[in-house]
């Protein structure tokens, strides 16, 4: 579909962009700190699999694989997986948002009562 054909949309909100920006920051944060870790750890691993010469699914490396990729789904750097497929950091960011937003409405309505109260 050509540009021109588009329908035109609605600017994308700051409050928005902001969120999504910093979520993003974190999770490439995570990705790296999980690179920085396994990267020795896989090494390792290779050098414990040719002394040891286990069969393939007992090797270490296959299991470093498999956390590797348990560990991508968890961070979903890219928003490609889902709740059903296991837990992401989104969820993390969704619970910690709502427990804020509930930390946020609380002080307001002491903020409310001290006022209501000095003004009585």
């Amino acid at each position: 579909m050509p540009l021109e054909s588009l329908p035109p949309k609605e600017p994308l909100p700051r409050k928005k962009a902001t969120r999504h920006i910093l979520v993003f920051q974190l999770k490439l944060l995570a990705d790296a700190i999980r690179d920085l870790l396994f990267s020795p750890i896989s090494f390792l691993a290779f050098i414990y699999d040719l002394i040891v010469r286990p069969p393939v699914e007992e090797s270490l490396s296959y299991r470093v694989m498999l956390l590797g990729r348990t560990t991508d789904r968890m961070i979903n750097l890219f928003g490609e997986h889902t709740l059903e497929e296991g837990y992401t950091i989104d969820e993390t960011v969704k619970d910690v948002e709502a427990a804020l937003g509930r930390k946020l409405i609380e002080k307001r309505r002491e903020r409310a009562k001290g006022k209501s109260t000095s003004s009585s």
